[in-house]
Protein backbone atom coordinates (compact mmCIF):
# COMPACT_ATOMS: atom_id res chain seq x y z
CA UNK A 1 0.00 0.00 0.00
CA UNK A 2 1.27 3.42 -0.90
CA UNK A 3 2.26 5.38 2.19
CA UNK A 4 0.71 8.75 1.41
CA UNK A 5 0.73 11.76 3.70
CA UNK A 6 -3.05 11.44 4.11
CA UNK A 7 -2.81 7.80 5.22
CA UNK A 8 0.00 8.65 7.63
CA UNK A 9 -1.88 11.57 9.16
CA UNK A 10 -5.16 9.63 9.38
CA UNK A 11 -3.42 6.55 10.81
CA UNK A 12 -1.59 8.68 13.38
CA UNK A 13 -4.79 10.41 14.44
CA UNK A 14 -6.61 7.05 14.59
CA UNK A 15 -3.93 5.44 16.78
CA UNK A 16 -3.86 8.44 19.11
CA UNK A 17 -7.66 8.61 19.39
CA UNK A 18 -8.03 4.84 20.00
CA UNK A 19 -5.21 4.83 22.55
CA UNK A 20 -6.61 7.73 24.54
CA UNK A 21 -10.15 6.36 24.24
CA UNK A 22 -9.05 3.05 25.74
CA UNK A 23 -7.07 4.77 28.46
CA UNK A 24 -9.97 7.09 29.22
CA UNK A 25 -12.40 4.16 29.28
CA UNK A 26 -10.35 2.16 31.79
CA UNK A 27 -9.53 5.19 33.92
CA UNK A 28 -13.14 6.34 34.07
CA UNK A 29 -14.35 2.78 34.81
CA UNK A 30 -11.81 2.33 37.57
CA UNK A 31 -12.50 5.77 38.95
CA UNK A 32 -16.29 5.18 39.07
CA UNK A 33 -15.85 1.68 40.55
CA UNK A 34 -13.46 2.92 43.20
CA UNK A 35 -15.67 5.90 43.96
CA UNK A 36 -18.81 3.78 44.25
CA UNK A 37 -17.11 1.20 46.48
CA UNK A 38 -15.63 3.94 48.65
CA UNK A 39 -19.14 5.36 49.18
CA UNK A 40 -20.44 1.88 50.11
CA UNK A 41 -17.52 1.33 52.42
CA UNK A 42 -18.04 4.72 54.04
CA UNK A 43 -21.74 3.91 54.55
CA UNK A 44 -20.88 0.58 56.18
CA UNK A 45 -18.28 2.18 58.45
CA UNK A 46 -20.76 4.85 59.52
CA UNK A 47 -23.41 2.16 60.19
CA UNK A 48 -20.92 0.00 62.07
CA UNK A 49 -19.81 2.95 64.15
CA UNK A 50 -23.45 3.69 65.01
CA UNK A 51 -23.99 0.05 66.09
CA UNK A 52 -20.67 0.11 67.98
CA UNK A 53 -21.69 3.25 69.80
CA UNK A 54 -25.10 1.69 70.59
CA UNK A 55 -23.47 -1.45 71.98
CA UNK A 56 -20.87 0.61 73.84
CA UNK A 57 -23.58 2.68 75.46
CA UNK A 58 -25.47 -0.43 76.71
CA UNK A 59 -24.77 -1.50 80.27
CA UNK A 60 -21.77 -3.78 80.39
CA UNK A 61 -21.99 -4.18 76.62
CA UNK A 62 -24.98 -6.53 76.87
CA UNK A 63 -27.38 -5.09 74.32
CA UNK A 64 -30.14 -7.53 73.44
CA UNK A 65 -30.10 -9.07 69.99
CA UNK A 66 -33.57 -7.74 69.29
CA UNK A 67 -32.35 -4.21 69.94
CA UNK A 68 -29.36 -4.67 67.64
CA UNK A 69 -31.56 -6.17 64.88
CA UNK A 70 -33.94 -3.29 65.16
CA UNK A 71 -31.07 -0.83 64.91
CA UNK A 72 -29.68 -2.69 61.88
CA UNK A 73 -33.07 -2.59 60.15
CA UNK A 74 -33.25 1.09 60.87
CA UNK A 75 -29.79 1.84 59.57
CA UNK A 76 -29.45 -0.65 56.68
CA UNK A 77 -31.38 -3.90 56.31
CA UNK A 78 -28.87 -5.14 53.70
CA UNK A 79 -25.95 -5.48 56.09
CA UNK A 80 -25.16 -8.59 58.11
CA UNK A 81 -23.48 -8.20 61.46
CA UNK A 82 -21.14 -10.43 63.41
CA UNK A 83 -20.05 -9.47 66.91
CA UNK A 84 -16.93 -11.19 68.29
CA UNK A 85 -15.55 -10.64 71.77
CA UNK A 86 -12.00 -11.26 72.87
CA UNK A 87 -12.94 -14.79 74.03
CA UNK A 88 -13.81 -15.54 70.34
CA UNK A 89 -17.53 -15.99 71.11
CA UNK A 90 -19.78 -14.45 68.48
CA UNK A 91 -23.36 -13.38 67.83
CA UNK A 92 -24.76 -13.37 64.25
CA UNK A 93 -27.48 -10.94 63.23
CA UNK A 94 -29.67 -10.36 60.16
CA UNK A 95 -29.78 -13.71 58.47
CA UNK A 96 -29.35 -12.37 54.96
CA UNK A 97 -26.56 -14.89 54.49
CA UNK A 98 -26.18 -18.24 56.14
CA UNK A 99 -24.10 -18.00 59.32
CA UNK A 100 -20.44 -18.96 59.04
CA UNK A 101 -19.43 -22.40 60.07
CA UNK A 102 -16.20 -23.67 61.49
CA UNK A 103 -13.18 -21.86 60.05
CA UNK A 104 -15.13 -20.17 57.20
CA UNK A 105 -14.24 -16.65 58.15
CA UNK A 106 -10.60 -17.45 58.75
CA UNK A 107 -10.31 -19.39 55.45
CA UNK A 108 -12.23 -16.66 53.63
CA UNK A 109 -9.77 -14.03 54.71
CA UNK A 110 -6.76 -16.14 53.83
CA UNK A 111 -8.03 -16.97 50.33
CA UNK A 112 -8.41 -13.27 49.49
CA UNK A 113 -4.84 -12.55 50.35
CA UNK A 114 -5.78 -10.54 53.45
CA UNK A 115 -3.81 -10.88 56.66
CA UNK A 116 -4.61 -13.86 58.96
CA UNK A 117 -7.68 -13.77 61.17
CA UNK A 118 -5.61 -13.26 64.30
CA UNK A 119 -3.61 -10.45 62.70
CA UNK A 120 -6.82 -8.73 61.59
CA UNK A 121 -8.41 -9.03 65.04
CA UNK A 122 -5.16 -7.88 66.60
CA UNK A 123 -5.41 -4.64 64.60
CA UNK A 124 -9.06 -4.24 65.61
CA UNK A 125 -8.10 -4.78 69.33
CA UNK A 126 -5.63 -1.95 68.77
CA UNK A 127 -8.50 0.36 67.75
CA UNK A 128 -8.18 0.24 63.90
CA UNK A 129 -11.13 0.06 61.52
CA UNK A 130 -10.45 -2.37 58.65
CA UNK A 131 -12.36 -3.00 55.39
CA UNK A 132 -11.85 -5.50 52.51
CA UNK A 133 -13.57 -7.34 49.70
CA UNK A 134 -13.69 -11.13 49.36
CA UNK A 135 -15.59 -13.96 47.69
CA UNK A 136 -18.06 -16.11 49.63
CA UNK A 137 -17.23 -19.68 48.63
CA UNK A 138 -20.70 -21.01 49.44
CA UNK A 139 -22.68 -18.40 47.50
CA UNK A 140 -19.94 -17.56 45.03
CA UNK A 141 -20.49 -13.85 45.62
CA UNK A 142 -18.21 -10.98 46.34
CA UNK A 143 -18.72 -9.60 49.86
CA UNK A 144 -17.64 -6.23 51.27
CA UNK A 145 -16.57 -6.54 54.93
CA UNK A 146 -15.84 -3.88 57.57
CA UNK A 147 -14.34 -4.62 61.02
CA UNK A 148 -14.90 -1.94 63.73
CA UNK A 149 -13.72 -2.07 67.36
CA UNK A 150 -16.36 -1.82 70.15
CA UNK A 151 -15.28 -0.10 73.37
CA UNK A 152 -16.64 -0.44 76.87
CA UNK A 153 -15.43 1.79 79.67
CA UNK A 154 -12.63 3.10 77.49
CA UNK A 155 -11.41 -0.38 76.52
CA UNK A 156 -12.00 -2.46 73.38
CA UNK A 157 -14.22 -5.34 74.41
CA UNK A 158 -15.29 -6.79 71.07
CA UNK A 159 -15.07 -6.50 67.28
CA UNK A 160 -18.10 -5.66 65.13
CA UNK A 161 -17.95 -7.09 61.58
CA UNK A 162 -20.38 -5.88 58.90
CA UNK A 163 -20.50 -7.50 55.50
CA UNK A 164 -22.88 -7.36 52.60
CA UNK A 165 -22.95 -8.79 49.04
CA UNK A 166 -21.77 -6.32 46.39
CA UNK A 167 -23.44 -7.93 43.35
CA UNK A 168 -25.69 -4.87 42.98
CA UNK A 169 -22.68 -2.59 43.16
CA UNK A 170 -20.88 -4.58 40.47
CA UNK A 171 -24.00 -4.58 38.28
CA UNK A 172 -24.23 -0.83 38.66
CA UNK A 173 -20.56 -0.36 37.79
CA UNK A 174 -20.91 -2.71 34.81
CA UNK A 175 -23.90 -0.69 33.56
CA UNK A 176 -21.93 2.51 33.95
CA UNK A 177 -18.93 0.92 32.22
CA UNK A 178 -21.23 -0.11 29.39
CA UNK A 179 -22.48 3.45 29.06
CA UNK A 180 -18.91 4.72 29.15
CA UNK A 181 -17.97 2.18 26.50
CA UNK A 182 -20.84 3.30 24.24
CA UNK A 183 -19.93 6.94 24.80
CA UNK A 184 -16.31 6.09 23.97
CA UNK A 185 -17.38 4.40 20.74
CA UNK A 186 -19.48 7.42 19.74
CA UNK A 187 -16.68 9.84 20.59
CA UNK A 188 -14.20 7.57 18.82
CA UNK A 189 -16.36 7.58 15.67
CA UNK A 190 -16.68 11.35 15.73
CA UNK A 191 -12.97 11.68 16.44
CA UNK A 192 -12.07 9.43 13.49
CA UNK A 193 -14.44 11.36 11.23
CA UNK A 194 -12.88 14.59 12.42
CA UNK A 195 -9.41 13.12 11.89
CA UNK A 196 -10.43 12.13 8.35
CA UNK A 197 -11.58 15.63 7.43
CA UNK A 198 -8.68 17.25 9.30
CA UNK A 199 -6.15 15.09 7.43
CA UNK A 200 -7.91 15.90 4.16
CA UNK A 201 -7.89 19.63 4.93
CA UNK A 202 -4.12 19.44 5.48
CA UNK A 203 -3.35 17.17 2.53
CA UNK A 204 -5.62 18.91 -0.02
CA UNK A 205 -3.64 22.18 -0.21
CA UNK A 206 -0.41 20.20 -0.11
CA UNK A 207 -1.62 18.23 -3.15
CA UNK A 208 -2.38 21.51 -4.87
CA UNK A 209 1.12 22.70 -4.02
CA UNK A 210 2.53 19.46 -5.45
CA UNK A 211 0.52 19.81 -8.65
CA UNK A 212 1.62 23.42 -9.00
CA UNK A 213 5.25 22.40 -8.42
CA UNK A 214 4.91 19.76 -11.15
CA UNK A 215 3.49 22.41 -13.48
CA UNK A 216 6.50 24.57 -12.67
CA UNK A 217 8.83 21.76 -13.70
CA UNK A 218 6.91 21.54 -16.99
CA UNK A 219 7.41 25.27 -17.58
CA UNK A 220 3.89 26.43 -16.69
CA UNK A 221 4.76 29.46 -14.59
CA UNK A 222 1.23 30.89 -14.71
CA UNK A 223 -0.08 28.19 -12.36
CA UNK A 224 -1.49 29.77 -9.20
CA UNK A 225 -2.87 28.17 -6.00
CA UNK A 226 -6.18 29.58 -4.73
CA UNK A 227 -6.97 28.98 -1.04
CA UNK A 228 -9.10 32.03 -0.20
CA UNK A 229 -10.62 30.55 2.97
CA UNK A 230 -7.35 29.55 4.59
CA UNK A 231 -5.52 32.11 6.68
CA UNK A 232 -3.25 29.63 8.43
CA UNK A 233 0.31 28.55 7.60
CA UNK A 234 -0.85 26.52 4.59
CA UNK A 235 -2.71 29.53 3.20
CA UNK A 236 0.38 31.66 3.75
CA UNK A 237 2.47 28.93 2.11
CA UNK A 238 0.14 29.00 -0.93
CA UNK A 239 0.50 32.80 -1.15
CA UNK A 240 4.27 32.50 -0.81
CA UNK A 241 4.25 29.85 -3.55
CA UNK A 242 2.28 32.17 -5.83
CA UNK A 243 4.74 34.98 -5.13
CA UNK A 244 7.60 32.57 -5.78
CA UNK A 245 6.00 31.48 -9.06
CA UNK A 246 5.57 35.09 -10.18
CA UNK A 247 9.11 36.00 -9.15
CA UNK A 248 10.45 32.88 -10.85
CA UNK A 249 8.50 33.71 -14.01
CA UNK A 250 9.92 37.23 -14.02
CA UNK A 251 13.43 35.95 -13.33
CA UNK A 252 13.20 33.38 -16.11
CA UNK A 253 11.87 36.03 -18.50
CA UNK A 254 14.83 38.25 -17.62
CA UNK A 255 17.21 35.31 -18.07
CA UNK A 256 15.61 34.43 -21.41
CA UNK A 257 15.93 38.07 -22.47
CA UNK A 258 19.58 38.21 -21.44
CA UNK A 259 20.31 34.83 -23.06
CA UNK A 260 18.50 35.95 -26.22
CA UNK A 261 20.51 39.13 -26.27
CA UNK A 262 23.75 37.21 -25.88
CA UNK A 263 22.66 34.73 -28.54
CA UNK A 264 21.79 37.57 -30.90
CA UNK A 265 25.13 39.20 -30.25
CA UNK A 266 26.88 35.90 -30.84
CA UNK A 267 24.82 35.08 -33.94
CA UNK A 268 25.28 38.53 -35.47
CA UNK A 269 28.98 38.82 -34.77
CA UNK A 270 31.02 39.07 -37.92
CA UNK A 271 33.88 37.37 -36.11
CA UNK A 272 33.82 33.63 -35.67
CA UNK A 273 33.62 32.28 -32.12
CA UNK A 274 34.27 28.79 -30.78
CA UNK A 275 34.23 27.68 -27.12
CA UNK A 276 35.87 24.53 -25.73
CA UNK A 277 35.67 22.68 -22.44
CA UNK A 278 38.70 21.52 -20.48
CA UNK A 279 38.94 18.35 -22.57
CA UNK A 280 39.14 20.28 -25.83
CA UNK A 281 35.57 19.42 -26.89
CA UNK A 282 33.54 22.06 -28.73
CA UNK A 283 30.60 23.33 -26.68
CA UNK A 284 29.69 26.33 -28.84
CA UNK A 285 30.31 27.64 -32.33
CA UNK A 286 28.60 30.62 -33.95
CA UNK A 287 27.31 30.80 -37.54
CA UNK A 288 30.06 33.21 -38.64
CA UNK A 289 32.81 30.66 -37.95
CA UNK A 290 30.67 27.84 -39.39
CA UNK A 291 30.35 29.83 -42.63
CA UNK A 292 34.06 30.55 -42.72
CA UNK A 293 34.98 26.88 -42.25
CA UNK A 294 31.99 25.49 -44.25
CA UNK A 295 30.80 23.16 -41.48
CA UNK A 296 27.43 22.29 -39.90
CA UNK A 297 27.01 23.51 -36.31
CA UNK A 298 24.99 20.46 -35.18
CA UNK A 299 27.59 18.06 -36.54
CA UNK A 300 30.58 19.81 -35.03
CA UNK A 301 29.33 20.57 -31.46
CA UNK A 302 30.58 17.93 -29.05
CA UNK A 303 33.55 16.93 -31.21
CA UNK A 304 37.21 17.65 -30.61
CA UNK A 305 38.89 20.85 -31.72
CA UNK A 306 41.23 18.66 -33.77
CA UNK A 307 38.33 17.69 -36.01
CA UNK A 308 37.28 21.29 -36.59
CA UNK A 309 40.83 22.41 -37.35
CA UNK A 310 43.01 19.78 -38.98
CA UNK A 311 45.84 22.32 -39.11
CA UNK A 312 48.41 21.46 -36.40
CA UNK A 313 49.28 25.14 -35.89
CA UNK A 314 45.72 26.02 -34.83
CA UNK A 315 45.39 22.86 -32.73
CA UNK A 316 48.59 23.66 -30.86
CA UNK A 317 47.36 27.23 -30.28
CA UNK A 318 44.25 26.01 -28.45
CA UNK A 319 46.03 23.25 -26.49
CA UNK A 320 48.69 25.73 -25.44
CA UNK A 321 46.04 27.99 -23.92
CA UNK A 322 44.24 25.03 -22.26
CA UNK A 323 47.48 23.83 -20.70
CA UNK A 324 49.08 27.15 -19.73
CA UNK A 325 46.02 29.37 -19.19
CA UNK A 326 47.53 32.38 -20.96
CA UNK A 327 45.74 34.25 -23.78
CA UNK A 328 47.48 34.35 -27.13
CA UNK A 329 46.93 35.64 -30.68
CA UNK A 330 48.21 34.57 -34.07
CA UNK A 331 47.61 35.18 -37.77
CA UNK A 332 46.99 32.19 -39.99
CA UNK A 333 46.18 31.68 -43.66
CA UNK A 334 43.78 28.93 -44.73
CA UNK A 335 45.37 27.73 -47.93
CA UNK A 336 42.29 25.89 -49.18
CA UNK A 337 40.06 29.00 -48.98
CA UNK A 338 42.73 31.72 -49.26
CA UNK A 339 41.44 33.32 -46.08
CA UNK A 340 43.58 35.23 -43.62
CA UNK A 341 42.45 34.77 -40.01
CA UNK A 342 43.52 36.61 -36.89
CA UNK A 343 42.97 34.13 -34.04
CA UNK A 344 42.58 35.27 -30.41
CA UNK A 345 42.36 32.45 -27.87
CA UNK A 346 41.51 33.23 -24.22
CA UNK A 347 41.21 30.72 -21.33
CA UNK A 348 37.97 30.32 -19.37
CA UNK A 349 38.99 30.61 -15.72
CA UNK A 350 37.03 29.86 -12.56
CA UNK A 351 38.96 30.67 -9.39
CA UNK A 352 42.23 30.24 -11.30
CA UNK A 353 41.16 26.82 -12.59
CA UNK A 354 41.09 26.42 -16.38
CA UNK A 355 37.58 25.35 -17.40
CA UNK A 356 38.04 25.75 -21.14
CA UNK A 357 38.96 28.27 -23.82
CA UNK A 358 37.28 30.68 -26.23
CA UNK A 359 38.65 31.39 -29.68
CA UNK A 360 37.70 34.47 -31.71
CA UNK A 361 38.44 34.31 -35.44
CA UNK A 362 38.61 37.62 -37.26
CA UNK A 363 38.61 37.48 -41.04
CA UNK A 364 41.37 39.88 -42.07
CA UNK A 365 41.41 38.75 -45.70
CA UNK A 366 40.19 42.15 -46.86
CA UNK A 367 42.80 43.91 -44.73
CA UNK A 368 45.49 41.67 -46.18
CA UNK A 369 44.21 42.33 -49.68
CA UNK A 370 44.11 46.05 -49.01
CA UNK A 371 47.65 45.82 -47.73
CA UNK A 372 48.65 43.94 -50.84
CA UNK A 373 46.84 46.53 -52.96
CA UNK A 374 48.65 49.26 -51.09
CA UNK A 375 52.00 47.64 -51.71
CA UNK A 376 51.04 46.98 -55.31
CA UNK A 377 49.87 50.56 -55.74
CA UNK A 378 53.12 51.87 -54.35
CA UNK A 379 55.00 49.65 -56.74
CA UNK A 380 52.76 50.58 -59.68
CA UNK A 381 52.68 54.27 -58.83
CA UNK A 382 56.45 54.25 -58.39
CA UNK A 383 56.82 52.52 -61.73
CA UNK A 384 54.29 54.79 -63.44
CA UNK A 385 55.99 57.87 -62.06
CA UNK A 386 59.53 56.70 -62.49
CA UNK A 387 59.19 55.62 -66.13
CA UNK A 388 57.90 58.92 -67.53
CA UNK A 389 60.10 60.95 -65.21
CA UNK A 390 63.15 58.98 -66.35
CA UNK A 391 62.19 59.53 -69.97
CA UNK A 392 61.50 63.22 -69.42
CA UNK A 393 64.72 63.65 -67.45
CA UNK A 394 66.82 61.89 -70.14
CA UNK A 395 65.36 63.80 -73.06
CA UNK A 396 65.49 67.15 -71.28
CA UNK A 397 69.11 66.61 -70.27
CA UNK A 398 69.96 65.65 -73.88
CA UNK A 399 68.31 68.79 -75.19
CA UNK A 400 69.92 71.01 -72.55
CA UNK A 401 73.39 69.56 -73.16
CA UNK A 402 73.01 70.21 -76.91
CA UNK A 403 73.53 66.60 -77.75
CA UNK A 404 70.51 66.66 -80.06
CA UNK A 405 71.01 69.17 -82.88
CA UNK A 406 68.62 67.74 -85.39
CA UNK A 407 65.44 69.81 -85.16
CA UNK A 408 63.27 66.96 -86.38
CA UNK A 409 64.66 64.63 -83.73
CA UNK A 410 64.37 67.35 -81.08
CA UNK A 411 60.70 67.82 -82.02
CA UNK A 412 60.17 64.07 -81.70
CA UNK A 413 61.72 64.09 -78.23
CA UNK A 414 59.56 67.00 -77.16
CA UNK A 415 56.48 65.05 -78.27
CA UNK A 416 57.56 62.13 -76.08
CA UNK A 417 58.11 64.49 -73.17
CA UNK A 418 54.64 65.95 -73.73
CA UNK A 419 53.03 62.51 -73.88
CA UNK A 420 54.74 61.41 -70.68
CA UNK A 421 53.70 64.65 -69.02
CA UNK A 422 50.09 63.98 -69.98
CA UNK A 423 50.44 60.47 -68.57
CA UNK A 424 51.65 61.86 -65.25
CA UNK A 425 48.88 64.45 -65.25
CA UNK A 426 46.26 61.77 -65.89
CA UNK A 427 47.58 59.63 -63.05
CA UNK A 428 47.61 62.51 -60.58
CA UNK A 429 44.17 63.61 -61.76
CA UNK A 430 42.74 60.14 -61.14
CA UNK A 431 44.24 60.00 -57.66
CA UNK A 432 42.88 63.40 -56.74
CA UNK A 433 39.52 62.60 -58.28
CA UNK A 434 39.14 59.37 -56.28
CA UNK A 435 40.20 61.12 -53.09
CA UNK A 436 37.60 63.84 -53.69
CA UNK A 437 34.85 61.27 -54.36
CA UNK A 438 35.60 59.31 -51.21
CA UNK A 439 35.75 62.42 -49.03
CA UNK A 440 32.05 63.06 -49.75
CA UNK A 441 32.77 66.75 -50.21
CA UNK A 442 31.74 66.81 -53.86
CA UNK A 443 28.72 68.95 -54.75
CA UNK A 444 27.67 68.35 -58.32
CA UNK A 445 25.24 70.23 -60.45
CA UNK A 446 22.55 67.75 -61.50
CA UNK A 447 20.44 68.02 -64.66
CA UNK A 448 18.42 65.86 -67.08
CA UNK A 449 20.70 63.81 -69.37
CA UNK A 450 20.08 62.48 -72.85
CA UNK A 451 22.10 59.28 -72.59
CA UNK A 452 22.29 58.41 -76.36
CA UNK A 453 23.66 61.92 -77.03
CA UNK A 454 26.17 61.61 -74.17
CA UNK A 455 27.33 58.20 -75.41
CA UNK A 456 27.88 59.57 -78.94
CA UNK A 457 29.96 62.45 -77.54
CA UNK A 458 32.17 59.97 -75.65
CA UNK A 459 32.59 57.79 -78.77
CA UNK A 460 33.67 60.84 -80.68
CA UNK A 461 36.41 61.54 -78.13
CA UNK A 462 37.56 57.89 -78.27
CA UNK A 463 37.67 57.75 -82.07
CA UNK A 464 41.51 57.44 -82.22
CA UNK A 465 41.52 54.40 -79.91
CA UNK A 466 38.59 52.85 -81.77
CA UNK A 467 40.29 53.28 -85.13
CA UNK A 468 43.62 52.04 -83.78
CA UNK A 469 41.99 48.79 -82.57
CA UNK A 470 39.61 48.63 -85.56
CA UNK A 471 36.73 48.14 -83.12
CA UNK A 472 33.18 47.93 -84.44
CA UNK A 473 30.78 49.87 -82.22
CA UNK A 474 27.27 48.46 -82.09
CA UNK A 475 24.53 50.68 -80.65
CA UNK A 476 21.33 49.21 -79.26
CA UNK A 477 19.23 52.07 -77.95
CA UNK A 478 15.57 51.66 -77.02
CA UNK A 479 13.27 54.14 -78.77
CA UNK A 480 11.72 57.04 -76.81
CA UNK A 481 14.15 56.74 -73.93
CA UNK A 482 13.37 58.93 -70.90
CA UNK A 483 15.96 61.37 -69.60
CA UNK A 484 18.33 60.37 -66.84
CA UNK A 485 19.20 62.51 -63.82
CA UNK A 486 22.83 63.26 -63.11
CA UNK A 487 25.98 65.31 -63.67
CA UNK A 488 26.99 65.24 -67.34
CA UNK A 489 30.74 65.51 -66.72
CA UNK A 490 30.82 62.70 -64.16
CA UNK A 491 28.63 60.34 -66.19
CA UNK A 492 30.83 61.07 -69.21
CA UNK A 493 33.82 60.11 -67.05
CA UNK A 494 32.12 56.77 -66.24
CA UNK A 495 31.41 56.10 -69.92
CA UNK A 496 34.99 56.95 -70.90
CA UNK A 497 36.41 54.56 -68.28
CA UNK A 498 34.13 51.68 -69.24
CA UNK A 499 34.42 52.17 -73.02
CA UNK A 500 38.18 52.70 -72.83
CA UNK A 501 38.53 49.39 -70.92
CA UNK A 502 36.29 47.62 -73.43
CA UNK A 503 38.34 48.95 -76.37
CA UNK A 504 41.70 48.33 -74.66
CA UNK A 505 41.02 44.70 -73.63
CA UNK A 506 39.16 43.69 -76.80
CA UNK A 507 41.04 42.07 -79.64
CA UNK A 508 41.43 44.02 -82.89
CA UNK A 509 38.50 44.04 -85.29
CA UNK A 510 36.16 42.83 -82.52
CA UNK A 511 32.80 44.31 -81.57
CA UNK A 512 31.80 46.50 -78.61
CA UNK A 513 28.09 46.78 -77.97
CA UNK A 514 26.44 49.69 -76.16
CA UNK A 515 22.93 49.03 -74.93
CA UNK A 516 20.59 51.58 -73.32
CA UNK A 517 17.09 50.85 -72.09
CA UNK A 518 14.64 52.46 -69.73
CA UNK A 519 12.41 51.12 -66.99
CA UNK A 520 9.79 52.73 -64.77
CA UNK A 521 12.40 53.85 -62.26
CA UNK A 522 15.79 54.06 -63.99
CA UNK A 523 17.96 54.07 -67.10
CA UNK A 524 20.12 50.96 -67.64
CA UNK A 525 23.37 51.32 -69.63
CA UNK A 526 25.39 48.20 -70.59
CA UNK A 527 28.77 48.04 -72.35
CA UNK A 528 29.71 44.60 -73.70
CA UNK A 529 33.04 43.57 -75.23
CA UNK A 530 34.55 40.43 -76.72
CA UNK A 531 37.70 40.42 -74.63
CA UNK A 532 39.10 37.64 -72.43
CA UNK A 533 36.55 38.27 -69.66
CA UNK A 534 37.14 38.44 -65.92
CA UNK A 535 38.55 35.50 -63.94
CA UNK A 536 35.90 34.28 -61.43
CA UNK A 537 38.20 34.79 -58.46
CA UNK A 538 38.67 38.44 -59.40
CA UNK A 539 35.00 39.44 -59.36
CA UNK A 540 34.88 40.47 -55.66
CA UNK A 541 37.77 42.89 -56.16
CA UNK A 542 37.42 44.47 -59.62
CA UNK A 543 35.89 47.67 -58.21
CA UNK A 544 38.53 48.01 -55.51
CA UNK A 545 41.13 50.73 -55.70
CA UNK A 546 44.36 49.87 -57.47
CA UNK A 547 43.10 46.43 -58.45
CA UNK A 548 44.02 45.29 -61.97
CA UNK A 549 42.90 42.06 -63.56
CA UNK A 550 45.69 41.76 -66.14
CA UNK A 551 48.60 43.58 -64.61
CA UNK A 552 50.93 43.32 -67.60
CA UNK A 553 48.38 44.68 -70.08
CA UNK A 554 47.23 47.34 -67.62
CA UNK A 555 50.78 48.55 -67.20
CA UNK A 556 51.25 48.77 -70.95
CA UNK A 557 48.03 50.76 -71.24
CA UNK A 558 49.13 53.10 -68.49
CA UNK A 559 46.42 52.14 -66.00
CA UNK A 560 46.90 51.78 -62.26
CA UNK A 561 43.52 50.24 -61.38
CA UNK A 562 41.60 53.39 -60.47
CA UNK A 563 39.14 53.67 -63.36
CA UNK A 564 36.54 51.17 -62.12
CA UNK A 565 36.83 52.40 -58.52
CA UNK A 566 36.12 55.96 -59.72
CA UNK A 567 33.21 54.76 -61.88
CA UNK A 568 31.70 52.90 -58.93
CA UNK A 569 31.93 55.94 -56.68
CA UNK A 570 30.29 58.20 -59.26
CA UNK A 571 27.42 55.82 -60.05
CA UNK A 572 26.64 55.16 -56.37
CA UNK A 573 26.65 58.90 -55.58
CA UNK A 574 24.00 59.26 -58.28
CA UNK A 575 21.87 56.65 -56.49
CA UNK A 576 22.60 53.94 -59.07
CA UNK A 577 24.40 50.61 -59.12
CA UNK A 578 27.21 49.19 -61.23
CA UNK A 579 27.81 45.47 -61.83
CA UNK A 580 29.96 43.23 -64.01
CA UNK A 581 29.56 39.74 -65.44
CA UNK A 582 31.15 37.51 -68.06
CA UNK A 583 29.54 36.83 -71.41
CA UNK A 584 29.20 33.57 -73.27
CA UNK A 585 31.32 32.36 -74.96
CA UNK A 586 33.74 35.20 -74.16
CA UNK A 587 33.84 38.81 -73.19
CA UNK A 588 32.64 40.91 -70.27
CA UNK A 589 29.64 43.11 -69.69
CA UNK A 590 29.53 46.17 -67.39
CA UNK A 591 26.12 47.59 -66.47
CA UNK A 592 25.22 50.68 -64.47
CA UNK A 593 21.95 52.41 -63.69
CA UNK A 594 20.89 56.04 -63.26
CA UNK A 595 17.68 57.44 -61.79
CA UNK A 596 15.08 59.00 -64.07
CA UNK A 597 14.76 62.77 -64.37
CA UNK A 598 11.39 63.99 -63.04
CA UNK A 599 10.51 67.02 -65.14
Amino acid sequence: MKRTLFSRLFLSHTIIVIFFSIVLFFLSSQFFSQYYFSLKEKEMIQTGQSISEFISSSPENFASPSQILELIHQLSPNFQVLLINQERSSNYFNHFLPPPRGDFFRNFMQRRGVASFEETLAKVWQGETISWRGVNSRLNQTVLTVAIPVTQNGEISSALLLFTPIADVEATTEAVEHLIFLASLVSLSFSLLLAYFLSGSIVHPIRKLREAAQDLTRGNLQKKIKLPKRKDELGQLAEDFNHLSSALEKTIENLHYEIKQKENILLNMSEGVVALNQQGEIILINPALANILKVEIKQIVGTSINRLFPQPEIQNLFWEVLNQGKPTSREYKLEESKLYLLIHVTPLLEEKDIQGAVGVFQDITELQQLDELRREFLANASHELRTPLTSIQGFVEAIIDGVITDEELKHKYLQIIHRETLRLSRLIHDLLDLSLLESEKSNWEMSPLDMPYLVNQVLLKLTPQIEEQAIVIKKNFTANLPLAWGNADRIEQVLINLLNNAITFSPKKSEVEIEIEGTEKEIVISIKDEGPGIPPEEFPYIFERFHRVEKSRSRKSGGVGLGLAIAKQIVEKHGGEITAQNRTPRGASFTFTLPLAHI
